[in-house]
């Protein structure tokens, strides 16, 4: 019979969603250059910044009639051998599916775990797509964002306490009040 051989080679994308579709719902995977890489469970303050997110910004697009909407947990295909998962993106209404390479604004919330690759590795994979005009880091556990516009080249951009967090593409503003609610941080 013989020692059976492992492909050993990086993985590809359509082998990544192979292997995500037998793994548990509640395991959040990327695929970064081939690799597949298993997140850590999210912090209480992290879900509570993505919900905070999530609620503010869908206000926002049903008050404004807007032609984007906003949802966590989607793949964001960059190349065939990698496949970020945004903690929560903005992409437009019409867009389906549980992979996108048309968002218009990503936000990444900081934990140790992730914080190198969030803050090099998905802002320089980010960068690279042409749909994407903005990236934002929130910071998880401080009242600290940073963000990165194609407009000025994806140079950081820090908001503080007293700023608001400016999403031109989609004519929102967001007080980091509202970003930061509920977490004891303010």
């Amino acid at each position: 019979m013989g020692v059976p051989h492992l492909d050993s080679g990086p993985m590809r994308a359509e082998e990544f969603f192979a292997f995500t579709a037998t793994r548990p719902d509640d395991e959040k995977w990327e695929l970064i250059e081939g690799e597949p890489v298993l997140n850590a469970s999210a912090s209480f303050l992290h879900q509570i910044i993505a919900s905070n997110l999530i609620v503010s910004l869908g206000r926002f697009a049903r008050e404004t009639d807007a032609i984007w909407a906003v949802a966590p947990g989607i793949g964001v295909r960059i190349s065939p051998l990698s496949i970020p998962v945004p903690d929560v993106l903005v992409r437009p209404q019409t867009a389906t599916g549980a992979e996108c390479d048309d968002m218009i604004i990503a936000f990444e919330i900081l934990s140790p775990s992730t914080a190198d690759n969030d803050l090099r590795w998905k802002r320089k994979a980010y960068a690279s797509l042409p749909s994407l005009p903005q990236y934002v880091v929130i910071a998880h556990d401080a009242l600290e964002v940073v963000s990165f516009d194609r407009a000025n080249g994806f140079a950081e951009r820090f908001e503080t306490a007293e700023s608001e967090l400016d999403l031109p593409v989609i004519g929102a503003c967001m007080n980091l009040r509202e970003i930061y609610r509920g977490t004891g941080l303010l």
